[in-house]
């Protein structure tokens, strides 16, 4: 049992790291964890005798070391997104009855890399493989307004803003306006702006990193997608999206 709450005190130890917090000292672990400074003393000595984390000399603190680097790509090398994704994917078409699809960015389009179809004989027409605009429809304007800046300046020129319908969105001003509220609020709504009589709701799925990977997008005809509808989806795709990024590593910063 002893072992147990050792290897436990270890693991609360490592979890003390995080992007802000690169060093521990013993004092500050031993007060956060309500352990005594004795034994969390001994536990980073045994750490670093395991290489798991280095003391460094100035300060007397102790910061992650290379090996943590070994289990972090042995992960990373097998691990694969797209498989953890699948059986949400298929839970929220079920839930909705509507086309579930997933986008990344290629070059200056969104590309189609996942779909799960509506049963419905009326629904969107979407292959996977298939490229699509940005800024155009709900999935490329999640992906679009997760770009930095300068990234979104240097697609414009290639990609241009395309009129698809009357809804498109064509003006420079008028996009950046768009995204930046999408920013804001987590998700994205179109309503026939790259293809006549479509409604789409899309929210992004974000990597380990906090980085916007892909976006997931949930799109049928606009008689279904009424406005009580469409409220229930984006909370549904909201939801969908955060439970793919938090299984492949995302966690939610906290207020």
């Amino acid at each position: 049992m002893n072992e147990i709450k050792s290897v436990k005190h270890c693991l609360d130890i490592l979890s003390c790291f995080t992007p802000e917090t690169a060093e521990i000292g013993v004092i500050e672990t031993s007060h956060k964890l309500n352990l005594s400074k004795s034994t969390v003393s001994r536990l980073l000595a045994t750490l670093k005798q395991e290489n798991w984390v280095v003391k460094i000399s100035p300060s007397q603190k102790y910061r992650l070391a290379p090996k943590v680097l070994e289990l972090a790509n042995i992960f990373l090398a097998n691990f694969e997104w797209r498989m953890i994704a699948l059986p949400h994917l298929k839970n929220l078409r079920d839930r909705t009855d509507e086309t579930v699809t997933v986008f990344v960015i290629q070059d200056n389009e969104r590309v189609c890399i996942e779909k799960f179809e509506s049963s419905h004989e009326l629904r969107p027409v979407l292959n996977i493989g298939g490229a699509y605009p940005l800024h155009a429809g709900a999935a490329g304007k999640v992906l679009f307004a997760h770009l930095s800046k300068e990234k979104r300046r240097e697609i414009l020129p290639k990609a241009g803003l395309p009129r698809f319908t009357s809804n498109t969105i064509t003006n420079f001003m008028s996009l950046e306006k768009e995204l930046s509220k999408i920013r804001k609020q987590g998700y994205a709504v179109s309503f026939q702006e790259r293809a006549q009589y479509v409604s789409s709701v899309s929210a992004p799925i974000r990597d380990f990193n906090g980085e916007v990977i892909a976006s997931l997008n949930l799109s049928g005809p606009l008689i279904r997608f009424t406005h009580e509808k469409v409220k229930e989806f984006i909370k549904m795709v909201l939801e969908t999206a955060g439970t793919i990024s938090q299984e492949i590593g995302y966690k939610k910063p906290q207020n």
